[in-house]
């Protein structure tokens, strides 16, 4: 306890270290925007006024031109005022006035250009900052942000004012610190009690000029939301947005995590179909906790996720019967290697989804004699292995050759590129295309697990496979484990599913890779090998 009460203690000393100097708004100032000019953001004043060291900025605009191979995004978010304040306790109040607007458009070749307007307001915030140049605490506090967001042409005037959707964050507050050494070190969280979602989508006419009847609507609610991460950037690093792979290999280090409470949500639509019929349809759904999650560095890239129970019903006019089903829980995480090495990188994929339930109305549709088993479906995956890679991913050279070698529909017809497909000799002389890009070439692939549960079968796979390259093919072994196939099938045949004439087929095909096991007909099992030389084995049979 003493020893808790300790380190407690220490680490609120070294936390209010900041708050003990004074800072200016001008220092304030150049923190805020030093930040977006190392992220490759030119910031512009229209107008700035001083005075008794206060500081008063309007027409803040925060620009961002990246151009890449397969596409060019530009990007302007503009901030009518932002005033800071010197207070008593030599702190500075920043208060972020009007309403603020990002812009955003891609430009992709041989496509319409995307783009979204995105409308902030956040009335009565305010932004607390302490500390010194070096080592800055911003603590925030936003009783209210809306976010209203508008997809290609759409304006806040069009359709009477409504947003095709609208986020409210509320009773939101957090800090965001700073700190200047060999690297930019940053930390921050955000803590939201509660984060609505309006959607009000309307389908825009046809070229022609008919259809733009159909209509979604719906609201989401979650029962608070927090937001927390940290970011080491290289001091050398001047333009992090365009050279991300100059950034990861200097030693950014980046992570983040994002938890969601409750959920619930739902939503209407209408509109006509392919055939010009009317359709209509309603959906709801309630969902527990969960969270996101994100890693970045020279090592790797990590994205993964955790959700709780979640149950939907959707109901639409064309069926008798609404599709309901619920999840127990669902998990998933992959991480893969980014940067260009010799060696090795490890890589891996996990994934989970158990207890799916569908309702029984579902059932009843293709089974209504109830002659399979409705016990919760469960699915998972485990996939680890190494993988050496060619190219730094995130390099616009790289980028730039796979766009070299992406095939041009307009000119590239296999069709009738193939001398054979029109009757002609292959020219022996003629030079073939050189081989694509390929940015990683597998190593070794381990399967410690892939499960599947469902109808009353039950399949287990593991393996271990390793490759030499690209050319020659793996060697290794993978085994599983099956019970209830055998059942399965009877009951698929007495449900009149699979024909009785074609059941003999799939007990031969089972027999080629699969052998009961000891004393238990409905309990197979196999293991197949891949040996040198691109040879295959089943169960000790050879098969290639």
């Amino acid at each position: 306890m003493q020893r808790t009460l300790a380190s407690s203690a220490i680490a609120l000393i070294v936390a209010a270290g900041p708050a003990l100097a004074e800072l200016t708004p001008a220092q304030v100032w150049e923190n805020l925007s030093g930040y977006y000019t190392s992220m490759g953001y030119e910031v512009t004043v229209g107008s700035q006024d001083e005075t008794d060291g206060n500081l008063s900025l309007t027409d803040v605009v925060f620009t961002s031109e990246i151009d890449q191979p397969d596409a060019a995004t530009s990007v302007s978010a503009t901030v009518p005022k932002i005033t800071l304040e010197q207070t008593d306790d030599a702190k500075v109040r920043t208060v972020f006035d009007g309403e603020m607007t990002v812009e955003s458009s891609t430009d992709v070749p041989d496509q319409e250009p995307m783009s979204f307007r995105l409308v902030m307001t956040a009335p009565e915030n305010e932004m607390i900052s302490s500390g010194t140049e070096n080592d800055m605490l911003h603590e925030f506090d936003f009783p209210t942000l809306e976010s209203k967001l508008y997809f290609g042409s759409a304006t806040p005037d069009a359709d009477g004012g409504e947003a095709p959707m609208t986020l409210t964050l509320t009773e939101s507050t957090g800090q965001y610190r700073t700190v200047h050494a060999e690297n930019q070190e940053i930390t921050y969280e955000m803590v939201s009690k509660g984060l609505d979602v309006a959607l009000n989508v309307t389908e825009p006419p046809a070229e022609d000029g008919t259809g733009g009847n159909g209509k979604v609507t719906g609201q989401a609610h979650v029962d608070g939301v927090t937001f927390t991460g940290t970011t080491s950037i290289p001091g050398d690093i001047e333009n992090l947005a365009e050279r991300l792979d100059l950034a990861l290999n200097a030693g950014l280090v980046a992570q983040g995590k994002a938890e969601l409470g409750k959920m619930s949500g739902d939503m209407t639509f209408e509109g006509m179909d392919e055939n010009d019929q009317p359709q209509s349809g309603d959906a709801k759904f309630n969902a527990e906790s969960s969270d996101l999650t994100f890693a970045m560095s020279k090592e790797g890239l990590t994205y993964g996720g955790n959700s709780g129970a979640t149950e939907v019903e959707a109901n639409f006019a064309q069926l008798p019967f609404p599709i309901t089903y619920s999840i127990d829980k669902a998990s998933g995480e992959a991480t893969f290697p980014v940067s260009k090495g010799e060696d090795a990188q490890p890589f891996a994929l996990k994934y989970e989804l158990a207890g799916v339930k569908l309702a029984d109305a579902i059932w009843d549709q293709f089974d209504p004699g109830k002659e399979l088993p409705r016990d919760p479906a469960n699915l998972k995956l485990d996939l680890t292995g190494e993988a050496v890679v060619k190219n730094d991913l995130f390099d616009p050279a790289f980028a730039q050759k796979l766009e070299e070698q992406a095939p041009d529909p307009a000119t590239d017809d296999p069709a009738t590129d193939d001398p054979a497909a029109e009757g002609e000799a292959p020219d022996a002389t003629a030079e073939t295309s050189p081989a694509p890009t390929v940015p990683f070439e597998p190593r070794s692939l381990k399967i410690n697990e892939v499960v599947l549960q469902a109808v009353g079968a039950d399949a287990n796979l593991t393996g271990d496979l390793t490759f030499a390259d690209l050319e020659q093919p793996p060697v290794g072994v993978i085994e599983g484990d099956f019970k209830g196939i055998n059942a399965l099938l009877d009951k698929l045949v007495a449900m009149g599913i699979v024909p009785q004439d074609q059941l003999m087929g799939a007990r031969m095909m089972l027999a080629m890779f699969a052998k009961p096991a000891e004393g238990d007909p409905d309990h197979l099992q196999t293991k197949i090998e891949f040996k040198e030389g691109g040879s295959i084995f089943a169960n000790g049979q050879q098969v290639k």
